[in-house]
């Protein structure tokens, strides 16, 4: 990648325990594949690490949810909601803008 490149190339393995993102031949995230959700209005809570820290100990309101069962998506809006998450896991750094994405999953 150039000096002024727009475009961020990750990959990502969605585990059914551990989902792992490389950027730059370096694992930048691995974290659990678990996701907290409110059950009202289906925003998401946490995800990863924390979200793995309340599994079994949700309050009233909150679901913890494993997306991936057998190597297989089971939870398409879960799965969808993990990714969003762990993507911005990524890169840290404060932009101007936010750069696209080239993905390999």
């Amino acid at each position: 990648m150039g000096l002024f490149s727009f475009t961020q190339e990750i990959a990502m393995d969605l585990g059914t325990a551990n989902s792992i993102i490389i950027h730059n031949n370096k694992i930048v995230v691995d974290e659990p594949s678990v996701v907290a959700i409110q059950n009202k209005t289906d925003k998401v809570i946490a995800v990863g690490t924390t979200a793995h820290q309340m599994e079994g100990k949700e309050p009233p309101g909150i679901r913890t949810v494993r997306p991936l069962r057998d190597g297989v998506i089971a939870d398409f809006d879960a799965a969808e909601q993990m990714i969003r998450g762990l993507v911005k896991m990524v890169s840290t750094k404060r932009r101007w803008f936010s750069p696209s994405l080239r993905m390999v999953v």
